[in-house]
């Protein structure tokens, strides 16, 4: 009896330790009784002159300055620049929009847990959660960039929220409800003079940002034309829970591993409960992105 009680004991603790592990979850782990809700539900009860009036298109007052295009068939292997003199990231995560329609759950935990990485790695952060948010204050926080950055130096701007399609094509939202455009957002982050750049966005509808990437940098995305999806079970959205996993607990150095890894994690965790996304990664980095 001792023995049986012993054995019973063991293997319960064992049980309790598997249970609190960080490893992605598995068919076995499905709850599907967990209702997903997509992330792009944002309710929008304004008429369409109040919501051009909330559209930030172009900017005016951010200077572009394209980099110098990679070499004709560029061979470089390893990071160019693999120890930047400064870094410094720009870190947005909104689950508390204006009105309570458009909440969402883990935005502001996946910027938190950004944040915690990216120090880690030597970046100096910038950070606006949730009502702090606003669309002036996503402004002054992509102008820090332009304003404190160098030749040499590395930048990152990673955002967690609402994604959605506006007139001008894929927008991100500010918690003051702002539809901020691809165009808007990349005008000021292509304007930031250093050539080692890196951008995360976990956001549904996102895709048009892509259009926007110039030499130097390296973009991230959970979406492409269809959802994002926050992941009751992991505590974050999904890509970003996997974008983080692989980064911390796998030990991946450049953004070319991160990406992929990012991208087949949230497949496979999408795959357990019928979800269909569509991540996707632009690499216009010259060799491999040690981030």
């Amino acid at each position: 009896m001792r023995t049986f009680l012993a054995l019973a004991l063991t293997v319960g603790a064992l049980l309790l330790v598997l249970s609190c592990s960080e490893a992605p979850p598995t068919q076995s782990d499905v709850d599907h009784s967990i209702t997903l809700v997509q992330r792009p539900q944002f309710v929008e009860t304004r008429p369409p002159e109040v919501v051009a009036d909330f559209t930030l298109v172009t900017a005016n007052n951010a200077v572009y300055k394209k980099p110098p295009p990679p070499p004709p068939d560029d061979t470089t292997t390893g990071d160019p620049n693999p120890n930047p003199p400064h870094k410094y990231a720009y870190i947005v995560g909104i689950s508390d929009y204006e009105g309570t329609a458009n909440d969402l759950q883990f935005c502001d935990d996946d910027a938190q847990a950004m944040r915690s990485w990216l120090i880690g790695e030597g970046f100096t952060c910038r950070m606006d959660l949730d009502m702090a948010a606003t669309a002036d204050n996503i402004v002054a926080g992509l102008q820090w960039l332009i304003d404190n950055a160098d030749p040499g130096d590395e930048v990152a701007f990673c955002y967690s929220g609402h994604g959605m399609r506006s007139t001008a094509g894929s927008a991100i939202i500010s918690a003051d409800l702002y539809y901020i455009t691809h165009g808007y957002v990349m005008s000021y982050f292509n304007a930031v003079n250093c050539t080692k750049k890196l951008v995360t966005l976990d956001a549904c509808v996102i895709g048009d940002f892509h259009a926007d990437v110039v030499d130097g940098t390296f973009m991230a995305t959970a979406s492409n034309r269809k959802n994002s999806y926050d992941a009751p079970d992991l505590n974050h959205g999904a890509w970003t829970y996997y974008w983080l996993y692989g980064t911390e607990n796998v030990g991946l150095v450049y953004a070319e591993e991160a990406a992929p890894y990012a991208e087949d994690g949230m497949l496979a965790w999408a795959s357990l409960y019928r979800l269909r996304v569509d991540p996707k990664h632009t690499d216009a980095y010259t060799g491999e992105m040690d981030m």
